[in-house]
């Protein structure tokens, strides 16, 4: 549907500068199309932008209440903070950069809107007027091989095309807080029905408390491999048992050798005939 608002629309340069006091050009043709508003109130259209617009509407073409000469932004490297303020700001996605990095405006993309300035906290963008009629230089989106309305066709399409990706950024961010928001609620009431269905038993707390410390009593103990401790330990006892056997056997080998010999019964007797024979000598 080819409506006055979207006729109007076509009509406008799309730099969506907010020199009219809308929040862009759409806006600004809706009120036009209602009769809310003057139309000479689009700066960087000027004169002919105006006379367009009285001629849709059936009125008498104004003087432009205000006229904006075309310029470029452009972005003070050397003071820039890398703050995105800019990259936020602009309309057309023509501002190139990342936070703490240096930003950098693409030229054949902006529009001339200004947008960007307000927002800089440092002071570091500036425009700079150029010799071009119509802005943007690029018209590779346009449909429009008239370079004024090739210039705002490129532009309605680089806007289009930044509203759609921040609408998607939005609705992922929502949905991923809304799928947090599911989760937590989910394990809330988990927690809930648990509690409900056992409820808070300090003697169970203890008794699990215990048997922790004696499963990692057990873990430090008793090897994983259980029936390789038995035998180790089996083969221990049988050593020691070993040991124990060898030192008695030495123990009653020692207690032999200390105990004197018997004397054969030759010796025993011959010895008591010779103390005979020498008792009267010793007598003497």
């Amino acid at each position: 549907m080819n409506t006055l608002a979207q006729r109007i629309d076509r009509i406008l340069p799309q730099t969506q500068c907010r020199e009219c006091g809308y929040q862009g050009c759409l806006p600004y043709a809706e009120a036009l199309a209602k009769g809310r508003v003057e139309g000479n109130l689009c700066a960087p259209g000027g004169q002919a932008v105006a006379v367009d617009i009285a001629g849709l509407l059936g009125k008498p073409a104004l003087a432009p209440a205000k006229i904006q000469q075309p310029a470029l932004a452009w972005i003070d490297e050397a003071v820039c903070i890398g703050c995105t303020a800019c990259i936020r700001a602009c309309p057309v996605d023509a501002i190139f950069g990342a936070t703490k990095q240096m930003h950098t405006v693409i030229a054949e993309e902006c529009t001339g809107c200004g947008l960007c300035i307000p927002p800089c906290p440092v002071d570091c963008i500036h425009m700079q007027p150029v010799a071009d009629e119509f802005l943007p230089q690029a018209h590779y989106l346009a449909d429009h091989n008239e370079e004024r309305f090739a210039a705002a066709g490129h532009a309605r399409v680089r806007y289009e095309r930044r509203q759609q990706r921040l609408a998607q950024a939005e609705a992922a961010k929502q949905a991923e807080f809304q799928a947090r928001r599911t989760a937590a609620a989910e394990r809330k009431a988990s927690q809930t029905a648990t509690a409900a269905a056992s409820p808070f038993n300090p003697a169970d707390l203890i008794a699990q408390a215990m048997s922790r410390a004696q499963s990692m009593q057990t873990q430090r103990t008793v090897p994983n491999n259980r029936e390789g401790f038995r035998e180790q330990q089996i083969k221990s006892a049988q050593e020691k048992a070993a040991y124990r056997r060898a030192q008695r056997r030495l123990k009653e080998l020692v207690g032999k050798l200390r105990e004197p010999a018997p004397m054969p019964e030759e010796v025993v007797a011959a010895g008591t005939h010779t103390g005979k024979a020498l008792a009267p000598v010793l007598a003497r």
